[in-house]
């Protein structure tokens, strides 16, 4: 989670700077950090209670606790994602008002 707040520290000051303003700053992606994919597990099946839920923040770590997984990300149509596939991270897609219609570990 201190990668994804850095990430939005960045699309804040890039907002001060005038780049960019806040409601056009994209979601941050999480910056990959080698150390948070030692050890950690994921089991998608105890994520899975998030499906047909709206998913914020709080509820989606609560779902990276449940599953074991040392990452979460939201999977927001429209925006960028990487394809990188991580054992230890908790992906939920969401559709357009928010809705979990998807959860996988990678």
């Amino acid at each position: 989670m201190r990668a994804l707040s850095a990430a939005w520290a960045v699309a804040g000051l890039l907002a001060l700077a005038g780049c960019m303003s806040p409601r056009q700053a994209p979601m941050p992606l999480p910056v990959a950090d080698p150390s948070l994919e030692a050890g950690g597990t994921c089991n998608d099946a105890a994520g899975r209670f998030l499906l047909g839920k709206t998913v914020d923040e709080r509820i989606a770590d609560y779902a990276r606790e449940r599953a074991g997984a040392r990452l979460v990300r939201v999977l927001r149509p429209g925006l960028p994602h990487d394809d990188e596939q991580r054992a230890s991270r908790l992906s939920i897609e969401v559709d357009d008002q928010g809705m979990a219609v998807a959860v996988r570990c990678g």
